[in-house]
């Protein structure tokens, strides 16, 4: 496989950070740490993979800050508002069209990783949200994420990765009925522990009293099942990775 002719850097690429124009020390100090957190879950999961940074070429990579203050007192607000917030916060600016289209140019279906960077990175805010309330993470950064898409060396093949620093382990999310409101403890709720418990032979307890984007479960499942496609989902104490195995072979 032929390398392009210069190796993309980690730090390189745009960032979307909302209201830039009002940008101090503290929330630069808060940027760059948020951006060198990315990177390093980045590493990690190619450690895990058995990539070393030498056995991959970046072709194009772009990074989303949320700077909104409410999450470094997320813990602090309803879930009310939390809903509230993560209906403004889900809203990405215009640019983010214009970015993740490159990337689907480069990935060679610009409709399709459009659909599923959706669905990734608003998986990446529901796992926002719980650091935020249950881990208190956000005081000296911000949460975001990083779509990757890079050439794979050693298995010449091509991986969209969407990075998050949000809670890197897989947490059992308040289920939504068909009106948008959480199932809680009712029997609903408490069936589909027991059936989720049966299968992965662990006790589990949805976290109360945050608020979820939703439906992301279904939407990975709809990855492999409609379009044929692999991915995984990767966690570590940092953050987390959503990995795409486009199947594009060379």
């Amino acid at each position: 496989m032929a390398k392009p002719n210069r190796r993309i850097s980690l730090k390189e690429g745009p960032v979307i950070f909302q209201q830039e124009e009002s940008l101090e020390d503290d929330e630069k100090l808060k940027k760059d740490l948020t951006l060198a957190e990315l990177n390093h879950i980045f590493k990690l999961y190619l450690g895990n993979s058995g990539f070393r940074t030498d056995d991959i070429s970046i072709l194009g990579q772009f990074s989303v800050i949320f700077n909104d203050s409410r999450f470094a007192e997320w813990h602090s607000l309803s879930l009310t508002q939390q809903d509230t917030a993560l209906s403004q916060i889900v809203r990405l600016p215009e640019v983010y069209e214009e970015l993740i289209t490159k990337i689907g140019d480069i990935a060679g279906d610009k409709q399709i990783i459009r659909w599923i960077a959706k669905d990734a990175y608003q998986n990446a805010i529901d796992s926002f949200s719980h650091a935020a309330f249950t881990q208190r993470k956000y005081k000296n950064r911000y949460p975001g994420f990083k779509v990757i898409v890079f050439l794979t060396q050693t298995h010449q093949g091509m991986n969209l990765v969407v990075v998050d620093n949000g809670f890197g382990d897989m947490v059992v999310k308040p289920k939504k009925s068909f009106t948008g409101q959480t199932y809680d403890d009712d029997i609903m709720m408490k069936i589909t522990n027991w059936i989720i418990g049966l299968f992965s032979g662990e006790k589990t307890k949805p976290v109360q009293h945050i608020a979820y984007t939703g439906g992301q479960g279904m939407a990975l499942k709809k990855i492999k099942l409609e379009l044929g496609l692999d991915y995984a989902l990767h966690f570590f104490t940092s953050g987390a990775v959503f990995e795409l195995k486009l199947k594009t072979y060379f």
